[in-house]
């Protein structure tokens, strides 16, 4: 069995990483992308490939080149989603963290996990990697529903 506290540093350190995550969700939902730079490293590395169109180069480079794109992935639909992040698993080595954290989106049945790095710098905790695995609701549901219903349940 290891041990799985946390300093007391380590418990500040991942209050503030895991509110990263909040201050994404409100940036995304309100569409109010000029808050990345609280959020994200400048040469970020984000991989939403699982959601970026035919074509589209699967990893965007640096936090300007990730503002750009949700900028104009999210022009059609505006300010008005609701994101939420839960789950947060946080492994630290040193100034560094892997995150690991479920999303799902109230407005849509879908949301995904992240699975993200986040490194310590002199402001604060900022993300250098993001990568986006999207999953459809439905489908889970409807594998659900079919094992239930072969259950006889």
């Amino acid at each position: 069995m290891s041990d799985t506290r946390l300093t007391p540093e380590q418990a500040a350190s991942k209050l503030e990483i895991i509110d990263l995550f909040a201050r994404y969700c409100h940036a995304v939902d309100s569409c109010e992308f000029s808050l990345f730079e609280n959020l994200f490293t400048e040469d970020v590395v984000a991989d939403y490939s699982t959601v970026r169109g035919d074509g589209e180069e699967p990893l965007i480079h640096g936090r300007s080149a990730l503002v750009d794109w949700l900028t104009e992935a999210m022009r059609p639909i505006g300010p008005g989603m609701t994101h939420f992040m839960t789950n947060h698993l946080v492994t630290f080595e040193g100034d560094e963290a892997d995150v690991i954290s479920h999303n799902s989106v109230l407005n849509v049945a879908m949301g995904g996990v992240y699975y993200s790095h986040a490194v310590q710098s002199s402001v604060g905790w900022r993300l250098s990697r993001i990568r986006f695995e999207v999953r459809y609701f439905a489908e889970i549901a409807d594998l659900l529903n079919g094992t239930l219903a072969a259950q006889g349940s």
